[in-house]
């Protein structure tokens, strides 16, 4: 969506933008963006959020009155450029032309305004003023400062970006004409260098805590869902029968009674807690006395209040029915956790809400964390994203994605767009977004709110740009989640706590898509919370798992793997020094390989190829299998090699490991493997009982494991 110009053609060079001009005059517009409250150039305050697509975005401004007076229109007029690039403008100095997202727009601003902050403190009134010297004293300024590099860095990358735009502002407020710092790179002009980009710093989550985690989460969404749902879907019908919700036309206001019709429903009401030999709702007023609680009462029979009738208060009074601490629901609680219900009383009416929003979150932990995608990805879900693929079986989930999303002349997309390869996922991703989908009605999987009781209005979502639940409030209800488990587990005896992070207790979201790298290398047949399989994964990441390379996780994975490989290499270094025998045709080249290793510690990778690239390197190629150690040389290997997509290297099939490959090696820890396998063979082999087939292909397999120890036992002796 766009609209046209307010008042014609505006920021001709040299001269300012109208004060009705549009500030996204030549940005696309969320669906849905009302013409007359979009920002104009002469306002103070500039409201980017209808150029924002994502669903989950937060609000979006910019506040011009904390420039300094004398910069404000010097400011807005070179943010007005940056959101409207004109055409003409040549490449400079490590610019690049391409229109820079609304979000890096809102990035530059707060740098911009701390350079105008600076040079107002100097007594400069213009930027025409400015000499080359200020701007050498402007960069000792920042590296005297405590900020980061990365942080220096924007601050000096706003001049810069200031500068390159200076033939288009008026004279005054041009820059001098010679590049900033003579053209030399920031960081050495700063004298650091950034972090490389390729290095990721997120923080994986503690095995320890990611196992239960996701134990709780696979616990809500498989277990606990249709008991939490019943109960919400019940709080649903109540909670709009509350002044709010009729104020919100949610619910109509009901009907006039005629006499005694009320009494008789109140009383029906009644039985009914009575035969299902419920307490009637309670409440403890300010001195902490337990009362009924009439307004829930009121919801139940669909009246205003009973409250105004002394009448129908005291049927209530006098009924005999005991008090709960709380509104129970009707909706049975069937669920069983070690045996035994999950909680002994009904959810009740306060809870609900509470247990919503926790299973909304499992269902968030599952499919962020047992897909790879991004957090964004996720929130920005929507109802009847998955599908079955009617040949292999497999689940997909079609997500819109906006990282690197760039239009034929390479600028980003604010819109996004559809990912063209869906998400392969495991079964219990379609179990989640089928449970989020029971749950609401919304068309998002994630709303920003679940209340609808009338509260969930416009004013309530603070502007956002669609109502999605943010990264802060995902972040927000993660940890919230952990506390209700653990809460829980306190309160009924369970061992089966979160335990804390030691690294960094509070977790975020964007630590899944790390911590799942971490397992799926780490432990490719291990078992992660609740018996989740990942053996498969490897193959359906070939079929789409995480989709191609431009989502990202793959990069994550290579990473993994190549801090795995170190860590492998290096515990098989300390074996062979403690004197560890190894055998089998590759015992050479295995105790070679593990000695050339210790050079590639320390190494710095600046990128996803660098890594592809190093455990492509054959002292790096060295992989271990069940039983025995393949130390690879792809020119002899008797198994069908794998080619990795965008790399280098060849793996090998571990799954299909032949026993006359000359790339075999056995360590100790392999040797303990095939003494254990042949234990369970001497038993089949001995048994009388066992079937003549089964019994002479065990003695046959026996006899190769036992040559195998035998060989090894005798070179260990020499």
């Amino acid at each position: 969506m766009t609209f046209p110009h307010a008042t014609g053609p505006a920021g001709a060079t040299g001269s300012r933008p109208a004060s009705g001009e549009l500030v996204l005059r030549d940005r696309p517009l969320r669906p849905g963006t009302d013409p007359p409250v979009l920002s104009r150039f002469g306002e103070d305050r500039w409201d980017l959020t209808p150029g924002l697509f994502e669903a989950h975005a937060k609000a979006l401004s910019l506040d011009f009155t904390t420039v300094p007076a004398t910069y404000r229109d010097t400011v807005k007029h070179s943010v007005w450029l940056w959101l409207n690039p004109p055409t003409d403008i040549p490449a400079h100095y490590r610019i690049r032309t391409a229109r820079l997202a609304v979000r890096t727009v809102a990035a530059c601003f707060r740098p911009l305004r701390a350079l105008t902050l600076w040079l107002d403190a100097r007594g400069h009134a213009r930027l025409a003023d400015v000499t080359e010297r200020d701007m050498d004293d402007f960069a000792a300024h920042v590296c005297g400062t405590d900020l980061t590099h990365s942080e220096g860095e924007d601050l000096l990358a706003a001049v810069i970006r200031l500068w390159s735009i200076r033939d288009h502002l008026p004279d005054a407020d041009r820059l001098p004409a010679a590049q900033p710092w003579r053209g030399e790179l920031l960081s050495d002009v700063l004298g650091t260098r950034r972090t490389p980009a390729g290095e990721n710093r997120t923080p994986r989550i503690h095995p320890a805590t990611m196992t239960a985690l996701l134990h709780w989460a696979l616990t809500f969404t498989e277990v606990l869902a249709d008991d939490i749902t019943a109960a919400f879907a019940e709080y649903k019908a109540l909670s709009v029968r509350t002044p709010s919700g009729r104020a919100a036309g949610i619910a109509p206001v009901p009907a006039p009674r005629r006499p005694g019709e009320r009494s008789r429903e109140l009383l029906g009401l009644l039985d009914e807690y009575r035969q299902r030999g419920m307490p009637l709702p309670g409440r403890r007023g300010p001195d902490g006395v337990l009362r009924p609680n009439y307004s829930h009462l009121a919801r139940r029979i669909d009246v205003i209040s009973l409250i105004q009738s002394p009448h129908l208060m005291r049927l209530v009074d006098d009924c005999g029915l005991p008090l709960a601490d709380g509104s129970p629901l009707f909706a049975p609680v069937t669920a069983r956790l070690n045996g035994e219900l999950w909680r002994p009383d009904p959810i009740t009416y306060e809870d609900a809400l509470l247990l919503a929003r926790a299973l909304s979150t499992a269902c968030f932990i599952v499919i962020a964390y047992l897909s790879g995608m991004r957090p964004g990805e996720v929130l920005n879900l929507r109802r009847g994203c998955t599908d079955r693929d009617p040949v292999t079986g497999l689940v997909l989930v079609h997500a819109t994605e906006w990282k690197g999303v760039r239009d034929e002349a390479g600028h980003h997309r604010p819109e996004g767009q559809p990912r063209p390869d869906p998400w392969v996922v495991v079964e219990p991703v379609a179990r989640a977004v089928a449970v989020l989908e029971a749950l609401h009605d919304a068309d998002l999987l994630f709303p920003t709110t679940l209340n609808v009781d009338g509260r969930a209005t416009a004013a309530s979502l603070y502007g956002r740009a669609g109502k999605a639940r943010s990264d802060s409030m995902a972040n927000a209800d993660l940890n919230a989640f952990i506390t209700w488990v653990n809460t829980y587990c306190q309160a009924h005896g369970g061992s089966n706590v979160i335990p804390p992070d030691p690294q960094r207790p509070a977790i975020s979201t964007g630590r899944l898509r790390r911590t799942l790298a971490w397992f799926l290398v780490r432990k490719p047949r291990g078992l992660v919370a609740a018996a989740i399989q990942y053996g498969h994964i490897r193959v359906q990441m070939t079929l789409g798992y995480s989709g191609t390379y431009a989502s990202g996780f793959p990069d994550e994975l290579v990473f993994e793997e190549w801090l795995a490989r170190l860590d492998q290499l290096a515990e098989a270094r300390e074996h062979l020094a403690a004197g560890e025998h190894v055998s089998g045709p590759a015992a050479d080249r295995y105790r070679q390989r593990v000695t050339a290793a210790a050079r590639f510690a320390g190494r710095v990778l600046h990128t996803r190829r660098d890594a592809a690239t190093l455990l492509a390197n054959p002292d790096l190629m060295i992989y271990a299998g069940s039983g025995m150690t393949c130390v690879l040389d792809p020119a002899r290997a008797a198994c069908l090699l794998a080619a990795d997509e965008d790399s280098p290297r060849r793996t090998p099939d571990l799954d299909d490991c032949r026993p006359t490959c000359v790339n075999i090696a056995r360590t100790e820890r392999d040797i303990n493997t095939v003494r254990a396998r042949a234990a369970r063979l001497r038993a089949i082999v001995d048994d009388p009982a066992a079937p003549p087939i089964r019994h002479q292909r065990e003695r046959r397999e026996l006899e190769r494991l036992t040559r195998i120890l035998t060989d090894h036992d005798e070179a260990k002796e020499l």
